[in-house]
């Protein structure tokens, strides 16, 4: 990979903003950063959506979606960043000092970005509860209006559109959610933990420490019950896999005995191979899928203990 195609890359939103020397970054790098952290987590904390109106609730919301999810995607684009980062210095194609310079100021973006996804996912997980009960409200007035006009019902002039749009919010959150995979998240929270570690503040350490092992006591919960569903999901494909393998005995046993001409035994048994290849190829990508999310989640956890 060229080298300056990489900073090219890296730099180019910093470079829109106003020339920076190296030696004025690796000065200036945390500072800049801490000041940048505070104003951008401060915009996403105006309100808890507890003292949001209703009115408002709608309006924050949606604006907090769109920064989680823009969140989402660069976290995912500085992961791969400092991926590329890494084999840079690997190959020797950067020094140590470059590297640790760069690595430094992705980490610590990384590190902002996360922790006000933290931020943003407590504002929406109370903004989806209060939306679930104003839905209700809603959904119980419908029927009051429903019920005081059953004669002169008609659904198309019912005042639907207030729950459809409390629908829509709910449903919108659990999108931006489900936008950030437990494995991709897991593996920002391993390199925020990291970062921490190399700040060497204490009690800056400790609270943020405290974040990451609240969603880490969440993940695992939700972990716990995905893993289950994807083995119930391995245990049908077996079943479906021994059925085509039964299937495939049968097929040789009738051509053997001379039931089937050999044009559609050969037919009968590539059809039979193609589906038990592709049930096969499912159980094998869930199996590793597991295996990895596993991995992932222990590893995190061991640095977490391991954080001061």
């Amino acid at each position: 990979m060229p080298l300056t195609g990489f900073f090219s890359r890296f730099w180019r939103s910093k470079n829109n903003k106003g020339a920076t020397t190296p030696r004025q970054m690796q000065l200036d790098i945390f500072h800049k950063t801490k000041t940048k952290n505070k104003a951008e987590i401060s915009s996403t904390q105006l309100e808890h959506p507890s003292t949001v109106p209703v009115k408002r609730l709608r309006e924050e919301t949606e604006q907090k979606i769109k920064i989680f999810l823009s969140n989402v995607k660069e976290m995912k684009d500085l992961s791969l960043k400092m991926e590329e980062l890494a084999k840079l210095y690997r190959s020797g194609e950067i020094s140590k000092s470059i590297f640790d310079v760069i690595r430094a100021e992705m980490g610590a973006k990384l590190a902002t970005l996360l922790e006000e996804q933290f931020n943003l996912r407590e504002f929406l997980e109370v903004a989806k509860t209060k939306a679930k009960l104003e839905w209700a409200k809603e959904k119980l007035g419908l029927k009051e209006f429903e019920d005081k006009n059953k004669e002169r019902y008609n659904p198309e002039s019912t005042p639907h559109y207030p729950l459809i749009k409390w629908e829509r919010i709910i449903n919108s959150i659990d999108e931006a959610f489900n936008s950030l995979t437990i494995d991709d998240e897991i593996s920002f929270i391993t390199q925020y933990l990291n970062m921490i570690k190399e700040r060497g503040q204490l009690s800056e350490v400790k609270r943020s420490r405290s974040f990451c092992k609240e969603r880490l006591d969440e993940i695992s919960k939700k972990w716990s019950t995905i893993r289950r569903e994807k083995i119930e999901e391995i245990m049908n494909l077996e079943l479906k896999a021994s059925e085509v393998r039964d299937a495939i005995k049968e097929t040789e046993a009738r051509y053997a005995v001379g039931e089937f001409d050999e044009s559609t035994y050969e037919n009968r048994l590539g059809v039979l191979q193609g589906r038990l290849r592709s049930i096969e190829t499912q159980i094998d990508e869930i199996r590793r899928y597991i295996d990895d999310v596993d991995m992932k989640l222990f590893r995190c956890l061991e640095t977490l203990r391991g954080s001061p």
